[in-house]
């Protein structure tokens, strides 16, 4: 019996250059360039609240596993 809980594996989907029409924002750290590829990146505060509470509601999986993630740093 291992102590790792496994997750289920991440599966890469290919998709060319089909991401690369998205908004960004790039970041330098030092000597580390940081691109974000998101509509979030553009969108003012009350969007991005409104697209987080919409998502939410939804039940997007993605976002309710980082909330479950950051529960579990608080508990522990």
């Amino acid at each position: 019996m291992s102590a790792i809980v496994k997750q289920n594996p991440h599966t890469h989907e290919l998709r060319g250059n089909a991401d690369m029409n998205k908004p960004k924002k790039q970041f330098q750290f030092g000597n580390t360039t940081v691109i974000i590829h998101s509509p979030l990146i553009v969108m003012s505060e009350p969007e991005r609240k409104q697209w987080f509470q919409d998502e939410w509601e939804k039940g997007n999986p993605i976002l309710r596993d980082i909330a479950d993630r950051v529960h579990d740093c608080y508990r522990n």
